[in-house]
């Protein structure tokens, strides 16, 4: 029964311009809309005459930002502290880019930025590109994993037509999961940044699924020479100790997010509350309201 009313659901025409107009006239519950997914080409607000295109394909993120919006749904927290920060920051890095929702929000707000961003998986790559293109953005993007050690390393893919959670040299699968052993091409920042000659660098947004003590060993040489705000994951206690251990004593301030329950300032870094981290300054968690 349930295979027989997807391949009706399937069927159904126009689902973007009647789900628009529905939309206008009642938000279901996220029980109903988790099922009311469609393709195509959408318009997410990110502030009064701010905004920018995204292509719907279907599946999980692209679905919540229709339906709750951009601030109100998925990772809701960190996506407003985001929204804050880009505003001014000249030169903003996006690791682990997915579709691209931190390196369109960075630009629809920050016109004049550098955005640059690494996203190794080349069907998702695809789909952010094609979002980039939508929008004209010169966002440089950049169709590798970010790592400790330029050249190519191993992802366990699956044969899903889209994937969110892949890590460089780790199976993060379950293992009754079949996995497709992919190899990818892997760079460090340190000689990103030489190659290309960057030598500032103002905000980072980290999302590599447990390989970013990897990501900011191979920016030793530029961390704490530009000293970054950085929303970084931290998805376990063994991330959380060795991000502390690289941290300490930098001076650096650390945040805590729960998308669901608020930013709490802590001592320590361990496995988040839900996902993300807030890394910066006093200065810049200041001008967050973040301080008591």
């Amino acid at each position: 029964m349930k295979l027989l009313l997807k391949k009706i659901y399937n069927f159904i025409p126009f689902k973007l311009t009647l789900f628009s107009a529905l939309r206008l006239l009642w938000k279901p519950p996220a029980s109903i809309y988790q099922h009311l997914h469609f393709t195509g080409v959408f318009n997410v607000v990110v502030e009064e005459a701010k905004s920018f295109k995204i292509k719907h394909y279907g599946y999980q993120i692209e679905n919540e930002i229709f339906w709750e919006g951009l601030t109100s749904g998925w990772e809701k927290e960190s996506i407003n502290l985001w929204i804050k920060l880009c505003k001014d920051a000249e030169v903003i890095f996006d690791l682990g880019a997915n579709t691209g929702v931190y390196s369109l929000i960075a630009k629809t707000l920050n016109p004049n930025s550098k955005v640059y961003a690494f996203e190794p998986v080349e069907r998702v790559f695809k789909k952010f590109q094609e979002n980039i293109s939508l929008n004209q953005f010169d966002i440089v993007s950049v169709e590798k994993a970010v790592s400790n050690s330029n050249g190519t390393a191993t992802i366990y893919d699956t044969a899903s037509e889209h994937i969110y959670s892949v890590t460089v040299n780790k199976n993060l699968a379950s293992s009754d999961t079949h996995v497709i052993e992919t190899k990818i091409n892997t760079v460090t920042l340190n000689s990103f940044f030489k190659e290309n000659n960057i030598t500032k660098a103002d905000l980072f947004k980290i999302d590599v699924e447990t390989h970013e003590p990897e990501v900011l060993e191979g920016f030793s040489d530029y961390l704490f020479q530009c000293r970054p705000t950085i929303l970084i994951e931290i998805l376990t206690d063994e991330v959380g100790e060795k991000i502390d251990t690289i941290f300490k004593g930098s001076g650096y301030l650390y945040f805590n997010i729960n998308e669901n329950g608020g930013i709490r300032q802590v001592d320590k870094i361990t496995k988040s509350d839900y996902y993300n981290y807030l890394l910066c300054s006093q200065a810049i968690a200041s001008k967050l309201g973040l301080l008591q």
